[in-house]
Parts: C-alpha cells; structure tokens; sequence
C-alpha cells in the first residue's frame, strides 16, 4: 500500500469515524520503515491540524456537495501541496487521482483532477474576514472558540493560543523516582531537562513507548503541565488520597512516587476497561499503593463514607482546549454546546468530592482545558456553594509558555467550622 493511501485510509478512521489519532497512528504505521512512518503522520497530522485552512483554499472551486472522503482526499492533498516542500505538485495529485478511482467508481477522479490543478495554477488563498475569521481560518479552528477566548483572555493571548497549536509538541516523559532518577537518566543522550517540573524530561527522537527505560518502568509518558498537578495535591506517605478519575493513571502513578509507596490511593474510574490501564501502568511502575474501585464518580458518595480521605484528586472530564496540538482532531469536532454538559458534570464531580473530604483536607481540582466556564467560574460556584471551601492556589497554565498542553490547577481546602 502506497504511503499516501495509507494516510488517507487513517484520516476516514479519524476525521469520519472519530478514532484516536494517536492510538490509531501507533497500531496502523507497525511494519512501516521510519521514513515511511515519519511521511504518514505528518500528512495525517498536518492535515488535521490546518485542516480549516487547507480547506478554505480549494472549497471555492465547486458548488456542488463534496462526499466526505473526497473532501479529505482534497484536504490531505492540497497539505502536502503547500506545506511539503520536498513533494513536487504532479505527484501529489497524480497519487490523490489514483486513490479516488478506488472510490465511488471511480467517478470523482476528475473532479479531483480538476480542483487540485486549479490549486496548483492560482496558488495560495489570502484569507478574508474580520481579525476573528481570520485568526480562526489561518490557524484552523471554529471562529467561535477564538470570539470566546478573545474574550476570556484577551486577543494577545488569544493569538498566541491558536499559533502555539500549529507547532509539533515536546515528547515529554517523567522520571519514575522509585525506580531511577533525573540524575541517572539525564546519562542518555536521548534526554534532556524539561522546563516546568523538577522530574520532567524531553525525549529527543523516536517511540518513547519502544525505550527501555519505558518498558522497565523508569519512565512515564506524561506532559509537564499535567505533572504540576500531582505536585500542586503533594500527598503524603500518611495520606489516604482519593482519584476520582484516573484513567489512563500518569496522574495516579506520579502520586504514588511522591507517597514513596506508602498510605494508599483509591483509583477510580466508570469504565472498567480504562481501570485496566491504571492497574497495567501501576504495575509497570512499580506502584503498590494503589487500590482500584470501579465507580461513576458523580456517586462517589454511595461508595464511601463522609469525611474519609485526606486529600482528593479531581483531574474531570473536560473539553480538553489546552491539548489541541497533540490531539489535533478535537479542532475539526469541538462545538460550543458540547461543553454544557461537561460542566454539569464537573459540578457534580466536585459536590461529591466535598462530602468526602476530611476537614482540613485538601482537593486538587484540574483540567486540560482553556476556558473559564469549567475552570475560574467553576470554582467560583464550587467556593459559593461550600463557605467552608477555601481556594489556596489557582494557576492556569498557557500551552506556549512552556510548550506544554494547557491547564488549569486549583488547590483547595476544606476548612474545618
């Protein structure tokens, strides 16, 4: 199977079919030599992340309905036309003309033909609009979200925000200290030292997941920003912790290294399947720790007593805006109204929470997400309701100020009456 095909082939699975980029990307590319895999995820992540742009340049040239597989055959093509420069033009459209005669019997090989030429012939689009549509267009998201950043952050930030998503991401681990250190693994040339947390490494080159030092359990696949959370909770090795949803458990295992394998964390999770992956990756680490309950942890209550653990982690479900350069295809699905629901039940996560907490105990709760309504006002509401609640610490952390995902970390603390 040609590369290009095989790009195309995954970019239906994703765009059309809602798979995991990539989770898709790692099982799809196994027997693909590094040149070959290196080609196909960047047309399929480079065309998932400008696809609004690349969009926009050939959309004008028919007015007839696109099937959604041909559009993506003209998005993955008009990409690799602008953006890669080593590709002349007649290969790419000689090969986007091959694959489309695999589809719809091969009747929409001409029109493929014909639209990609009349890109080739007149070039480059300038975009056109007022400074939201063409923010929104030039960097590829719904000009809604950049209306509403623009108004919970400012336009400067906002800017920064939506070009910070273009860019390729860090591949960042963190050290698992119960089994090695910074100081041991910053030996390999492979690694050097993150910017945000004291036990961040930045992998330089190649499949984390293939290294050693992964498969022994040495390291953790798990962004800088999202290791401040568990330094924010800091728990104690005499602390009875509580995740309330933990899955796939970076969060979980980072706790347990910081408890030094002593007290106890309860990991929870509604999905069993995903309460698997905490036991797998625990057990990877060397995490013993660690006691698992399947449970909806908007009932939480119904599974333990009030006033039980000393500290709480709520990491809850969110819209997930802080991680769009590594997760580009949430930008072709987001829509405002997708996060009413969220917020609903990042409420009732939290409400739960305060029922379990001991006095004078302490609650982290974080998301990977930019947008005040399910982080500032969320708390703000979660503070007015429950007087005795007191904020310690807010932070929201901006993807481009330490090429990081975003995120937001709240400390706080139940004070006791």
């Amino acid at each position: 199977m040609s590369v290009r095909k095989k790009a195309f082939e995954l970019l239906i699975e994703i765009a059309i079919y809602g798979k995991y980029s990539n989770l898709l990307l790692k099982k799809e590319l196994v027997g693909f030599d590094e040149r070959d895999k290196a080609l196909i995820s960047n047309i399929v992540y480079g065309t998932l992340q400008n696809y609004r742009f690349i969009n926009y340049q050939w959309k004008d040239y028919t007015e007839k309905p696109v099937k959604r597989e041909i559009k993506l055959l003209l998005d993955m093509s008009v990409y690799q036309m602008f953006f890669l420069d080593r590709i002349p033009d007649f290969a790419i459209i000689d090969d986007a003309v091959e694959i489309a005669k695999g589809k719809y019997e091969g009747k929409y090989a001409g029109f493929v033909n014909a639209i990609l030429r009349q890109v080739q012939r007149k070039g480059k689009r300038s975009v056109d609009g007022d400074d939201f549509e063409q923010l929104a267009i030039r960097t590829s998201f719904p000009t809604w979200i950049v209306r509403m950043w623009a108004k919970q952050y400012g336009m400067e930030t906002t800017i920064k925000l939506c070009e910070d998503s273009l860019h390729i991401p860090n591949q960042t681990v963190r050290v698992n200290t119960i089994k090695s250190s910074k100081e041991e693994l910053l030996k390999s040339e492979q690694y050097t030292e993150g910017n945000l947390s004291p036990v961040a490494l930045y992998f330089k080159k190649g499949s984390i997941a293939a290294t050693e030092d992964f498969k022994y359990g040495r390291t953790s696949v798990q962004d800088e920003a999202s290791q401040l959370v568990g330094l924010t909770l800091h728990p104690t090795e005499n602390d009875l912790v509580l995740d309330m949803c933990s899955a796939p458990g970076s969060k979980t295992g980072h706790m347990a290294t910081l408890m030094k394998n002593r007290g106890k964390i309860i990991a929870t999770d509604i999905h069993p399947h995903r309460l698997e992956l905490v036991k797998a990756t625990m057990r990877r680490l060397g995490c013993i720790n660690v006691d698992y309950q399947v449970m909806d942890a908007t009932e939480a209550s119904k599974h333990f007593e009030p006033n039980t653990f000393s500290k709480i982690l709520v990491d809850a479900p969110c819209s997930g805006y802080g991680t769009l350069k590594r997760k580009n295809e949430i930008k072709m699905f987001m829509e405002p109204e997708d996060m009413d629901g969220i917020i609903k039940i990042q409420k009732g996560i939290l409400n739960e929470a305060y029922k379990l907490l001991q006095p004078n105990g302490e609650m982290v709760y974080s998301t990977c997400t930019l947008n005040k309504k399910e982080n500032e006002l969320q708390i703000k509401a979660f503070v007015e309701q429950h007087p005795d609640m007191e904020i310690i610490s807010e932070q929201t952390i901006f993807p481009f100020e330490y090429d990081s995902d975003g995120f937001f970390i709240c400390k706080l603390q139940k004070v006791e009456q």
